[in-house]
């Protein structure tokens, strides 16, 4: 049952809302019993449900994740979020600190901890058209937990990222939005307009990049 939870849990964080059929088609068990775990789901607090209306029909719902459901998929991504942000504090020349302010300060390492970010993917980034850059970018970012997928609109590129690899970070400070942000524009080579966070209640945190 547990193992049903997870999973649910994996595909709401990397896809973003589903319904009751979906969800029972991607994990491959019926409706009745992926029902079961929702309902379990949302009186744990795990699950937020929206009416979405249909052509025909009643109204579908539609199950996301919950703050705290957020929180018990991002276990991985914390840990990964403390072991770039000591180093980047490392890295600070001590003229960076000495008489800032603390949110100087935490500015400064996260602006560092995207530099980082940066230099460890870039050499996952070498095509020489927009276009090319931004399809690596994203596919060297999805393990990340920073960007999931891209698309074409046209005037624009727009990159999305269906959940929040760290949703309690990010609502005491928006520097770690910004830093995603800076990691995206400095592996792009390119200016990154972020237009939409979760933690300001947006269904995704949408990037967009002109061409």
């Amino acid at each position: 049952m547990e193992r049903t939870r997870d999973q649910v849990v994996a595909i709401l964080h990397e896809h973003g809302s589903r319904t009751v059929s979906e969800l029972a088609e991607e994990i491959g068990v019926s409706q009745g019993a992926i029902r079961r775990h929702l309902d379990i789901m949302v009186a744990d607090d795990l699950l937020d449900t929206a009416l979405e209306r249909q052509r025909r029909g009643r109204p579908a719902t539609r199950y996301s994740l919950s703050e705290a459901g957020e929180e018990r998929s991002s276990h991985s991504s914390y840990s990964r979020l403390l072991d770039r942000l000591f180093p980047a504090m490392a890295r600070l020349p001590q003229e960076d600190v000495d008489g800032r302010a603390g949110a100087d300060v935490l500015q400064r390492v996260f602006e560092e901890m995207a530099r980082g970010v940066a230099d460890e993917y870039a050499p996952r980034v070498r095509g020489g058209e927009l276009g090319d850059r931004i399809q690596q970018v994203t596919e060297a970012l999805r393990d990340e937990g920073i960007l999931q997928e891209a698309s074409d609109e046209g005037a624009v590129f727009r990159l999305r990222n269906a959940g929040c690899p760290y949703r309690s970070a990010a609502e005491g400070t928006h520097m770690a939005c910004m830093a995603d942000r800076r990691a995206i524009e400095l592996l792009l080579d390119a200016p990154v307009e972020q237009v939409t966070t979760i933690v300001d209640g947006a269904a995704c945190c949408e990037y967009v990049v002109a061409k």
